[in-house]
């Protein structure tokens, strides 16, 4: 099955409409992902686990919609998704309803997209 720019789309809107629902997790966990303590708390742990899993379903995505790309490409370009993905949320969270997550989300998969199908093979 190949996946196709819909497809992307909607699920990236799926993304948006769950951090806007949700942002707590996102937020929380985003602050214990960067902290640095001798001994980890277990909801960083947790937070870490969850990002693992979503890093390998859109790796799994990403060889559908780019089946000509290697892994070290995916994880490239699965690793920048969910960086920009971490960066939209925070670009609406310090500017609150003038930002649109879900048109940004549309923006950010089309892009993705289009990086996929420009990546070397």
């Amino acid at each position: 099955m190949h996946a196709s720019p819909e497809s992307v789309r909607d699920l990236a809107v799926t993304v948006a409409k769950g951090l806007l629902d949700a942002p707590d997790f996102l937020r929380l966990g985003l602050m214990l992902a960067l902290e640095r303590r001798p001994e980890e708390p277990s909801a960083r742990t947790v937070f870490l686990e969850v990002r693992h899993t979503a890093h390998h379903r859109f790796a799994a995505l990403a060889r559908e919609f780019a089946p000509h790309i290697d892994d070290d490409a995916v994880g490239l370009l699965t690793t920048y998704a969910m960086a920009a993905a971490d960066g939209l949320f925070i670009a609406k969270e310090i500017g609150g309803d003038s930002v649109d997550l879900i048109r940004l989300f549309e923006l950010h998969a089309r892009a993705l997209f289009d990086a996929a199908e420009h990546l070397d093979h």
